[in-house]
């Protein structure tokens, strides 16, 4: 009988030890996404004309609208975490304060992540007429005949131009068309430098990524408003000349709230 209950003992002990590594495992966190911009090393300021690209374009930016989407966070052990809150699309508006913010609502297993990477715009899965039926992501509309769906990226500004005047600019990206191959998609995948961490679930966690705005403009190919011109949005070869400028104009924190 007592060897009986040794073993009933040891087998109470083991169980006791594998739900406690269950709840261990099965921890998570909230995550919280901010989203920040400069120029350079530069705080961005709206509507001022104080930047100068590479190229020695005087320019300022006015409006900033884009959309994120596939944000996937990746674990060292190779699972990866994909945010799926508001379908896994996000709207940035500088004008609109609260779109500075995203909250995610889903629970983010702790552990620790070696890297974030997201989708800037929207894959054509998803980027069809009609996905928003209200403002302000509504008004990213893309034309029709254009391709359709909605702009990946709206900026509006001015530069100064040779004759020193002053001219407005419409960076816009969204789906391309190019003679002889139809329609272009134009999203491009962000792999965040440097945006490994170990999430715990002692605070919740906040991830603020910075956009810098100059890196648009010259890296890694050179932008000179002068010889591209003011719109690009149905010239295909400069929204890809953009886009691959875009890949590396992210950058982040993680603090904890």
């Amino acid at each position: 009988m007592t060897q009986y209950k040794n073993y009933a003992s040891i087998a109470v002990l083991i169980l006791s030890i594998s739900f406690a590594a269950c709840r261990k495992e099965n921890k998570t966190t909230t995550l919280n996404i901010g989203f920040s911009h400069s120029v350079g090393n530069k705080a961005f300021i709206q509507d001022s004309l104080q930047y100068v690209n590479a190229a020695g374009n005087h320019y300022e930016v006015n409006d900033l609208q884009y959309f994120i989407s596939e944000v996937i966070l990746h674990k060292s052990d190779g699972e990866n975490v994909a945010i799926i809150t508001d379908n896994g699309i996000h709207y940035v508006d500088i004008d609109i304060p609260g779109t500075l913010s995203w909250n995610i609502g889903q629970q983010i297993p702790t552990g620790n992540y070696t890297s974030v990477s997201f989708t800037f715009g929207i894959n054509e899965a998803k980027n069809k007429t009609g996905l928003f039926l209200n403002p302000p992501q509504r008004d990213m509309f893309w034309p029709d005949p254009m391709g359709g769906g909605y702009h990946y990226l709206k900026m509006n500004g001015q530069w100064v131009d040779t004759l020193d005047e002053l001219m407005l600019f419409n960076f816009h990206i969204g789906i391309g068309m190019m003679e002889g191959m139809g329609f272009v998609q134009n999203y491009f995948t962000v792999n965040v430098p440097n945006s490994g961490a170990n999430l715990t679930s002692d605070a919740d966690q906040k991830l603020l990524l910075n956009m810098d705005i100059a890196s648009w403009f010259e890296t890694p190919i050179l932008w000179d408003w002068n010889t591209i011109g003011g719109s690009i949005m149905q010239n295909q070869g400069a929204m890809y000349m953009a886009c691959e400028n875009g890949a590396d104009a992210f950058s982040c924190k993680w603090s904890n709230n």
